[in-house]
């Protein structure tokens, strides 16, 4: 079956590499399209054999197209793709400002959403996954197998989709944010230590942590309650987060949710 990926940015290009590495894919059935020529020829220097097309080449030699275009960009480059798209394909955009109905009225083929991760570089974390109306089952087999070679697939309804795209697409940068801030403080608060230590502890700390909660089948409560102990300074701290932390992810979701209603409300495709 050949795949192909227009768009080899940020997302796109992750997906591509980590799904040829993994060997979910064949090189030979792979095809890529971009507007950025030196990302094709870096792709294709990586990966011999690869094909690098134009968009309306790849529509027409694919059976799976992943468009890893934003939202902005996705009318111009349905309208190249057009005339070489068939009900028997399966079309999977990576915008989540594209509403999976919206896409369906405009595409004769079958659609869904996939929203990864970057955690997918390493082929571990969650890749979501939502299917249109018209998706068949092998749609979902191929998809879930597939997206299972570099990760854990999950399949949600696309009205859940943005507080569980900020806990997993965005929850690798907003825990990165988390502990660089945190190592930052740590440091600023005495001018004897220094940022790179503070920034070393964190990170291993981090990663302990989420070990031992996997291993040792703990729950976050527990972690809190075990470390935490009433009067000592850590309580003391988790007493001062909490008074801080939940607005804060309060805003977080309630306008990221806000940005993507109106997002949608005004995209044409």
């Amino acid at each position: 079956m050949n795949t192909g990926f227009v768009g080899i940015g940020s997302m796109g290009g992750m997906l591509v590499r980590a799904l040829l590495r993994s060997r979910a894919l064949a090189v030979e059935n792979v095809w890529v399209a971009n507007r950025s020529e030196g990302k094709l020829k870096a792709l294709a220097a990586d990966f011999s054999g690869i094909h690098v097309a134009s968009v309306r080449k790849l529509a027409a030699s694919c059976d799976l197209i992943f468009l890893c275009i934003k939202a902005g960009d996705a009318t111009s480059v349905l309208a190249q793709m057009g005339p070489e798209l068939y009900p028997g394909q399966l079309l999977v955009t990576t915008a989540s400002q594209i509403p999976l109905q919206t896409l369906e009225d405009r595409v004769p083929c079958r659609v869904a959403k996939l929203i990864p991760s970057i955690t997918q570089e390493i082929g571990a974390g969650v890749a979501l996954l939502m299917y249109g109306a018209r998706a068949i089952a092998d749609d979902h087999k191929l998809l879930e197998d597939l997206l299972g070679r570099i990760g854990h697939p999950i399949v949600i309804a696309e009205s859940q989709s943005r507080p569980a795209i900020g806990l997993t697409s965005g929850g690798p940068a907003f825990m990165a944010y988390l502990l660089q801030s945190m190592a930052e403080e740590a440091a600023r608060s005495n001018p004897d230590f220094p940022p790179a230590l503070a920034l070393s502890l964190v990170q291993e700390t981090a990663t302990a942590t989420l070990r031992l909660m996997a291993e040792g089948n703990m729950k976050p409560d527990e972690v809190i309650r075990r470390v935490a102990l009433p009067g000592g300074m850590t309580a003391l701290g988790i007493e001062t987060l909490s008074r801080h932390v939940p607005q804060a992810w309060q805003a977080v979701f309630k306008e990221s949710a806000e940005k993507e209603k109106s997002a949608r409300e005004t995209l044409v495709l």
